[in-house]
């Protein structure tokens, strides 16, 4: 299949980019109910911006699962923004864990 986007992605991707995907999705949603809801202790601003940027992180993550299951990433060079997408949403999520671990 061949459209405006490029060339289709062979067999098999879309499939493990959404494995992929909902496996960083749930850890990033498990790190944010734990920090957000299981951490004992008062709130600072720090944890208030390192929650933020987990959940900035996770906003990224859920962009690329919607992009993911769309019919148009089938494309090659969609796809390739997907996954470029799902790799800026684990960065950020690491950031706000790595600030999460340096303020706690």
């Amino acid at each position: 299949m061949v459209d405006r986007y490029g060339d289709a992605v062979p067999q098999g991707y879309r499939q493990g980019l959404v494995t992929a995907i909902t496996v960083f999705l749930g850890f990033s949603l498990y790190f944010a109910r734990f920090w957000n809801l299981e951490q004992s202790g008062e709130w600072r601003w720090t944890g208030i911006v390192s929650a933020g940027i987990v959940g900035i992180g996770i906003v990224v993550q859920l962009v690329a699962l919607f992009r993911s299951l769309d019919l148009r990433d089938q494309a090659e060079l969609r796809y390739k923004a997907t996954v470029r997408c799902f790799f800026g949403g684990i960065i950020i999520v690491l950031i706000g864990v790595i600030v999460a671990t340096i303020v706690a």
